[in-house]
């Protein structure tokens, strides 16, 4: 590993954690939350000429925590589920995808990781994630170690089985585009 990468990782790590350790404290209001999409390309709506490193495909919005996901948008999370009974929910981040993509998006701005995150995450009954697994698609250690860690630090709805709270996964997936 060179010098300039190992700082550029130190630079990272001290920037994406307090980031995740802020998703800890009180949640913020909607208006603070930040965009709901990451466009890829550039676009002539916004007018940027800057390309994206991260690209969402889900129908799912970033900035919606579970209580305020419409019906599709939760048939598209219990998709991701297979044979999910329909008294049981799946977990969800307590305040929404939004500070897990904007920790991710300021560690590929460095990094520029390719491929695909392709995390599962165990959740407790209490909405910790407990383990945090790896399924493959990015080849970056670095990169694939800060999601998990931020993924680790997100505080999460429980699931619930049969109107329990339980522990079940929750899939992860973010296309990354290194430049």
């Amino acid at each position: 590993m060179t010098i300039r990468r190992y700082w550029q990782l130190v630079a990272l790590f001290a920037c994406a954690i307090p980031i995740a350790h802020a998703q800890l404290g009180p949640p913020m209001s909607a208006t603070a939350r930040g965009p709901t999409h990451i466009y890829t390309d550039s676009t002539q709506e916004t007018g940027t000429i800057l390309k994206q490193d991260l690209k969402w495909t889900s129908k799912i919005p970033l900035d919606k925590p579970y209580e305020q996901l419409t019906p599709a948008q939760l048939k598209e999370l219990r998709s991701m589920y297979g044979r999910l009974p329909p008294s049981d929910e799946p977990p969800f981040p307590l305040e929404g995808m939004t500070p897990i993509f904007n920790a991710l998006k300021q560690a590929q701005h460095l990094i520029q990781a390719r491929g695909e995150l392709n995390m599962v995450v165990t959740v407790d009954s209490q909405g910790h994630a407990t383990k945090v697994e790896d399924v493959g698609g990015v080849h970056d250690m670095p990169m694939t170690e800060l999601a998990q860690q931020v993924l680790l630090l997100t505080k999460y709805k429980p699931a619930k089985c049969s109107g329990i709270p339980c522990t079940m996964i929750f899939p992860f997936k973010l296309k990354l585009k290194g430049g």
